[in-house]
């Protein structure tokens, strides 16, 4: 695949400066980029590379005005974006599999859509719908009465437990959990327990992708939801009952508690954790190891520390940490002072 400076330009609706003939075969990183490559620019951080970059093409803003001479940029409103366009439509990897496997198991009353693929060794369980052009791979394990959208694809090794319902256009990777029992244990008067029946199920919506290794537990009664476009990260919990709004990320580590209602467009830093039973305002977003253990209210807050505090307060109580030793020291100095006067 070649594509040139002015096919791409017209791709990303941007303007080419520099040679539009100049074309190019693959994507790199403007710092490891040859002469074929095409690369972006978008975090000022890294623009000292434009002066020693070798790529064919780079991708920038406005905001960058002095262009090394002998270098063809392209100019768009959002290099990165228009740099996954590029990648998405010529460069991002498409799976070969198609049809059925001859070792997949599939039960009689399940319905695959057209140009389905079922991997080898992969079960599909009685009631199942499985829409238009979605893909399942090797080993993975759909139960009962589960609903799949179209155009939806599901890794190797997922275990989708029954009536679970995923939506249109998702990707699940390898290894995760969708519909296993929430953790409701009910103690007796002689201190062992009694397990809650899990009742509820789990329902995915549209546009979702969901990394490695996550677990996502089905609701004691009703659904734990998550909702449109939500991008979440490997080894992510989410417990019985949650509810997600639309286009929330959760990063690497997040654990959210039992019956919490997380709002839209939420930004969530890995490893922070949320109690169960609370709720958390739109756009809200945690730094890294955050601890939320009461309601947000307030759209649009930064928060991070544990237990969670605006960011602003947060940096000065850091600031003060780290003075404590001075702090410890001239109360010491001080101490002595007073002893020494008496």
């Amino acid at each position: 695949m070649t594509l040139t400076a002015a096919e791409i330009a017209t791709i990303v609706n941007g303007t080419v400066e520099g040679n539009s003939n100049a074309s190019i075969a693959k994507v790199s990183k403007i710092e490891d980029a040859s002469s074929d490559s095409l690369c972006f620019l978008s975090n000022k951080k890294y623009i000292h590379y434009l002066k020693t970059t070798n790529a064919g093409i780079v991708l920038i803003d406005d905001t960058i005005q002095h262009i090394p001479e002998g270098l063809t940029v392209i100019r768009c409103s959002h290099p990165y974006v228009a740099f996954c366009t590029i990648l998405i439509q010529y460069f991002d990897y498409k799976d070969p599999n198609q049809g059925i496997h001859p070792t997949a198991v599939i039960e009689p009353s399940a319905k695959i859509g057209a140009n389905c693929h079922i991997g080898s060794h992969a079960y599909i369980g009685n009631g199942v719908v499985i829409g238009d052009n979605s893909k399942v791979m090797a080993n993975t394990c759909i139960y009962e009465d589960s609903i799949i959208g179209r155009n939806t694809t599901i890794r190797s090794n997922v275990s989708i437990y029954y009536q679970t319902v995923i939506g249109d256009d998702c990707l699940i990777h390898s290894g995760t959990v969708i519909g296993a029992d929430g953790f409701g244990h009910a103690p007796l008067p002689d201190g062992t327990y009694i397990k809650i029946p899990q009742i509820g199920n789990v329902i995915i919506g549209n546009n979702v992708e969901i990394g490695s290794n996550t677990s996502i537990d089905r609701a004691n009664m009703g659904s734990t939801s998550i909702g449109n476009g939500c991008r979440i990260d490997n080894l992510v919990q989410i417990a019985h009952g949650v509810e997600i709004g639309e286009n929330t990320v959760l990063a690497g580590g997040v654990f959210v508690a039992g019956s919490t209602k997380i709002g839209s467009n939420c930004v969530f830093a890995g490893q922070a954790g949320v109690v169960g039973h609370i709720t958390v305002a739109n756009g809200t977003q945690l730094g890294g190891q955050a601890g939320i253990n009461k309601d947000i209210t307030e759209p649009n807050g930064v928060y991070t520390g544990s237990p969670h505090q605006s960011f602003k307060e947060e940096m000065k109580s850091r600031v003060m940490w780290r003075n404590l030793p001075k702090l410890e020291q001239r109360v010491r100095e001080l101490e002595q002072q007073l002893k020494s006067d008496k």
